[in-house]
C-alpha cells in the first residue's frame, strides 16, 4: 500500500471482528514500534501485547473500549529514562511517535485498530503489575 493511502484508510475501528491477529502480522506492527524515533533515541518506551483470555478479562476491567479487540498492545513511557531538558520530558510525545507507528503498520497490514486513552491506571497497575514508573499512554 502506498503511505498516501494508508494515512487516507486508517480509521478507529469500535467494532473488531473475532478473529485473532496472526503473530506475523503482529511482530511487524511491533517492529514498527520498535524502529519509531524517540528523542535522544532513548527508546524509553515499553509495550506490553495481552492476548490472552484472563488478560482480555482483565483490560475489560480497566476499559469500556476494547470494542472486542482480540489482541491489546499497552504503550507506556518512562518519565525517567526520557529525554529531559529541566522539567520538560519528551515521554508522551515519544509514546505517541510509536503508538501512530504502530498504527499505520498495522493498517497496512489490513489489522483494524484504534487508539483508546480511556482507562483506569491504578486498576491496570494493579491488575497488569505495570512498572510505575511507566505511565500509560495506551
Amino acid at each position: 500500500m502506498e503511505f498516501e493511502e494508508i494515512i487516507r484508510k486508517r480509521t478507529a475501528v469500535r467494532k473488531f471482528s473475532d478473529k485473532k491477529l496472526e503473530q506475523e502480522k503482529l511482530d511487524k506492527i511491533l517492529e514498527a514500534g520498535r524502529l519509531a524515533p524517540t528523542a535522544k533515541n532513548s527508546q524509553p518506551i515499553k509495550i506490553y501485547v495481552v492476548k490472552s483470555e484472563e488478560g482480555i478479562e482483565k483490560i475489560d476491567k480497566v476499559s469500556r473500549c476494547r470494542y472486542g479487540a482480540s489482541t491489546i498492545l499497552i504503550i507506556c513511557g518512562n518519565k525517567e529514562e526520557a529525554y529531559h531538558k529541566g522539567e520538560y520530558t519528551t515521554y508522551e510525545m515519544d509514546s505517541c511517535i510509536v503508538a501512530t507507528h504502530m498504527m499505520l503498520e498495522a493498517t497496512n497490514l489490513e489489522v483494524d485498530n484504534i487508539w483508546v486513552e480511556s482507562f483506569d491506571e491504578k486498576i491496570l497497575d494493579q491488575l497488569l503489575n505495570v512498572n510505575s514508573f511507566f505511565e500509560k499512554i495506551f
